[in-house]
């Protein structure tokens, strides 16, 4: 049953989505943001050709190591189709399954649905009444595509990482201000070889205004330097691997960028 949309409301198009602008501003949506979700959508892209590359050579390996007389005429039937049908079955990979953690209006969840090959479910969660409503308007605006893939979500991101580990192939966080608070959980819900999305706009405590509130969020104390910018960059992923490491898990960074008014770092 579609979600009920009071009279006419304005919208806002972004790449391939288009969401209902909620002229109260009561689900927060950054325009400024635009730069941040399309630099997401080209690593997601990146992300799962390089999934499906590394599945194809690891399948070509073990194919390699079967012994060549069983691939002979002479071999027994049954024993052929029980190899062929395990074979099958490594060479299906599954969709890479996706969360964002703070979904608000639901744009960044429906464009990677629409704009993203090979993408699998995406997780639209916020622990907002009113952000998961206007999240189903969106995903049932947009068609067909978006409705098959995106699933909207109440609950707290924290427990809901928490609760399930090593789930999810990609993991967003686009936080207003600090991600501290989800990090710990967040580094717990990654599948083994998937990829965190990680954004910080408290760009004041990071790049040297507040050294205390940076070490007590962080664990690291900034500089005030012309490099600000790139320490606050660097904070931030030691500060991750730091939560990495007490589960016995470890990050490798793969893009780290500082624009506009906030830092964004992608690891797997």
């Amino acid at each position: 049953e579609p979600p009920e949309i009071a009279g006419d409301p304005d919208t806002v198009r972004e790449g391939r989505a288009e969401i209902f602008a909620d002229k109260s501003n009561s689900v927060f949506f950054n325009k400024a943001q635009v730069n941040n979700r399309d630099l997401s959508i080209a690593v997601l892209r990146w992300f799962v050709l390089k999934r499906q590359e590394e599945h194809d050579a690891q399948l070509k390996g073990r194919r390699a190591d079967i012994p060549p007389e069983q691939h002979a005429d002479g071999l027994d039937p049954a024993t052929t189709g029980s190899e062929d049908t395990a074979l099958r079955k490594e060479s299906s990979l599954k969709a890479p399954k996706v969360l964002e953690a703070l979904a608000a209006s639901g744009l960044r969840a429906i464009r990677y649905a629409l704009e993203v090959d090979g993408i699998g479910e995406v997780i639209a969660l916020d622990n907002n009444e009113v952000a998961i409503e206007s999240c189903k308007r969106n995903i049932y605006h947009n068609g067909i595509l978006a409705s098959s893939k995106v699933v909207p979500h109440l609950a707290d991101a924290r427990i809901y990482m928490l609760t399930h580990p090593k789930e999810f192939d990609v993991v967003d966080l686009d936080p207003y201000g600090s991600p501290a608070a989800f990090l710990d959980s967040a580094v717990q819900c990654v599948a083994d070889g998937g990829i965190l999305m990680c954004s910080a706009t408290d760009m004041a405590v990071l790049a040297g205004g507040n050294a205390e509130v940076c070490f007590s969020k962080y664990g690291s104390y900034p500089v005030r330097g012309k490099y600000r910018h790139e320490m606050a960059l660097r904070i931030l992923l030691a500060c991750m691997e730091s939560h990495a490491i007490r589960h016995k898990r470890y990050i490798v960074p793969v893009i780290s960028v500082h624009m506009d008014f906030y830092i964004r770092v992608f690891v797997s």
